[in-house]
Parts: structure tokens; C-alpha cells; sequence
């Protein structure tokens, strides 16, 4: 068999699912007393695995992980629930649109096409659950998944949330540069481009990010 027939018969399981990034619709809400840093981002680090009938799904979000997953029956209570019954039965109705649909929106697709019909809500409950609201259209969904922090560490997140992390940084620097361009006519554009980030571990263990501008 060669390597193409195997790649596409071969089905991907959930830990080799590829981490992405999604766009939320809105910053992220917290619960009241959260002590948390506030996460000014507007996207998620998402793991979404679908199968004919099922969803497994990791959200990534301040060090840790959120895991949930949704059986045949789990779904179309869920999309019942969530759902006008009248004008859809997710009873009986074939699912496959529905999870191509939902599928779609957690793709890198979504992030590049900027579309006011879909809407995607993040909301921390506590410290240990996230909820997370789809709306396409007619269809909505929610997500509930509860902590899982092994996950952060197994699928290798770390890497990705420091380059997330990164190019807020440089956007927010590059923001300000902007405003006081006329006050900084000695600025390097190619010097800020070529600017490493730096990871430092703080006193409580948490990482804050450090960039290094050189004078010149």
C-alpha cells in the first residue's frame, strides 16, 4: 500500500488532531471573583476531533486545558435543547450536517473569512469550566468542558500559546510605536521584525514575555 492510500484511509485520532487557533466573537467573560490576569485576546487555542457521530474537543486557555466529549445521543440533546424543535428535528435527522457545519466554524477557515453570521462566545463558569456558544445561522451549540490540565503538557501547547502570546505583543507595541511615530524618527522597522520575544519565569511560576528592543 503506498503512503497516499494509507493517508486517506487512515483515520486520525484525537491526540493527533492539530491544535488551531479560533476567533471569538466578544473577549472572554469570567466569573465573578475570578483572579486570573485578564486575557485580552480575541482567539482561542482549540483541538477539535469529529467523527461520524461524535465530538472530542480541548480548549486551551491561561496554562491550562478544557475537555468535553459528546457522544451520538449527547449531541442531538444538546442541539435539541439549543434549537428551535419546530423548525428542525435532531432526533431522527441525519447528524453529519450538523457536525460539518460546527466543524467549519472551529476550522482555520473561520479565522481567515471574517463572517457576521457565525459567533463564537467564550465564558470561564469557574476555574474549573468553560462554556463555549456557536451560533451559524439557524444553529446553535455549547460546549461545557471541564478542566483537564494533563493535556497541556501531552499536546504541546506550550510552544503555540508562546507564539500567540507573542505576536500580541508586537501588535500592541507596534500600536503604540504608531501613535508616537512622529516622536520616533529613528525607528527600525526590519530592528522590530527581527526582534526576538523572551520567555521568563517569574517568582510564582508564571511566564511573562519580555521584548528585547536593543539601543541603537
Amino acid at each position: 500500500m503506498s503512503f497516499e492510500d494509507f493517508a486517506s484511509t487512515c483515520s486520525r485520532t484525537f491526540g493527533q488532531t492539530p491544535v488551531r487557533l479560533v476567533r471569538m466573537s466578544s473577549s472572554l467573560s469570567t466569573f465573578a471573583g475570578c483572579l486570573d490576569p485578564p486575557y485580552r485576546h480575541l482567539v482561542l487555542l482549540c483541538q477539535p476531533h469529529f467523527t461520524e457521530k461524535a465530538i472530542t474537543i480541548v480548549f486551551y486557555l491561561n496554562g491550562t486545558a478544557y475537555f468535553e466529549y459528546l457522544n451520538e445521543e449527547k449531541i442531538r440533546q444538546r442541539l435539541s435543547l439549543l434549537n428551535n424543535p419546530r423548525k428542525t428535528s435532531f432526533h431522527r435527522g441525519e447528524l453529519e450536517p450538523v457536525l460539518a457545519r460546527l466543524k467549519s466554524m472551529l476550522s482555520l477557515e473561520a479565522i481567515k473569512h471574517d463572517n457576521p453570521k457565525n459567533e463564537l462566545h467564550a465564558k470561564l463558569l469557574s476555574s474549573r469550566l468553560l462554556n463555549i456558544e456557536i451560533y451559524q445561522d439557524d444553529l446553535k451549540f455549547k460546549f461545557r468542558c471541564d478542566e483537564r490540565p494533563e493535556l497541556f503538557e501531552q499536546h504541546y501547547v506550550r510552544q503555540l500559546l508562546i507564539q500567540v502570546k507573542e505576536l500580541s505583543q508586537r501588535q500592541t507595541y507596534l500600536c503604540e510605536l504608531l501613535e508616537h511615530k512622529d516622536e520616533l524618527p529613528q525607528f527600525d522597522s526590519k530592528l522590530f521584525l527581527s526582534t526576538p520575544m523572551t520567555l521568563v519565569d517569574d517568582q510564582e511560576g508564571r511566564y511573562i514575555y519580555i521584548l528585547e528592543i536593543s539601543n541603537r
